[in-house]
């Protein structure tokens, strides 16, 4: 089984302002915390924890034991991972497009939220 860009080192990543998904990451490393939006209807909005990337499939776990592969482009990153490593997501739909999106902390933190996700702003 071929692996590639994967890292059990360093630390896990938030959503920044280039980095919203786990294809945005060029090192991915096991356990990054991660939100399904992907294909299975029953598994949509689920947190999970990626485990592998094998032939552009990243393969994640969920809480439940469930080990299933999503496109990287289908899971969210956090907007924050507190100190004891609980990853919290803040998760909005574009008003443009409807996709889903993560805010970075800035952003959460901020006055006044954005309405649309990173690709409907440009």
């Amino acid at each position: 089984m071929p692996l590639a860009g994967t890292s059990s080192s360093g630390q896990y990543s938030c959503a920044t302002a280039s980095q919203h998904t786990l294809k945005d990451l060029r090192i991915k490393r096991k356990g990054q915390p991660v939100v399904v939006l992907g294909h299975l209807l029953d598994r949509k909005g689920q947190e999970a924890a990626f485990e592998v990337f094998n032939d552009r499939i990243a393969l994640v776990k969920f809480s439940d034991g469930g080990l299933l592969g999503y496109d990287p482009i289908e899971l969210l990153l956090p907007t924050e991972i507190d100190d004891k490593g609980i990853a919290y997501f803040e998760i909005r739909p574009c008003r443009t497009c409807q996709v889903l999106f993560p805010l970075t902390l800035e952003e959460a933190e901020s006055e006044v939220e954005p309405a649309q996700c990173l690709d409907c702003r440009d």
